[in-house]
């Protein structure tokens, strides 16, 4: 059976998809979570690519119908992405305030640190660490792949 990328409806914070990203590459969302904390509070754009991964993944109830993106689909698709941002706002969840916290303090700590001038701890990261990143995800991605076989 071909592996599907979705988002998930059981594993999910705010939309699904790190968790649906998590069940594609078999690793703990978890991780993919604090990826995009990380990525969001170093001022890349990660909020702009979940945002996108929202839109263009699918849940998994709609892959599993063969649900496919189309350019009539998508204004469907922003429609309830806003429609679950509202209920997210309504409700959020404990993990959801959670993860919002850790970011806030990192992002804070971080800018904060910049400010004062602690040099040896805020670098140049566009340089070092999406690389730094990219290398150490992609050993977790082949770890993973070379236990399960």
């Amino acid at each position: 059976m071909e592996k599907r990328l979705f988002r998930s409806e059981l594993n999910k914070v705010v939309g699904g998809v790190c968790g649906g990203l998590g069940d594609y590459l078999g690793i703990d969302p978890v991780f993919i979570r604090i990826f995009f904390i990380l990525w969001t509070v170093l001022g890349e754009l990660g909020v702009l690519a979940y945002l996108i991964l929202w839109v263009v993944m699918p849940t998994q109830s709609a892959a599993e119908a063969g649900e496919t993106l189309s350019g009539d689909n998508i204004g469907g698709r922003v429609r309830s992405m806003g429609n679950e941002i509202g209920e997210i706002a309504r409700q959020p969840s404990a993990e959801l305030i959670t993860f919002a916290g850790v970011g806030l303090i990192a992002w804070g700590v971080y800018h904060l640190l910049r400010r004062i001038g602690f040099t040896w701890f805020v670098w140049d990261y566009s340089a070092y660490l999406w690389p730094a990143l990219l290398i150490i995800a992609g050993a977790v991605v082949l770890l993973r792949a070379l236990r399960r076989k």
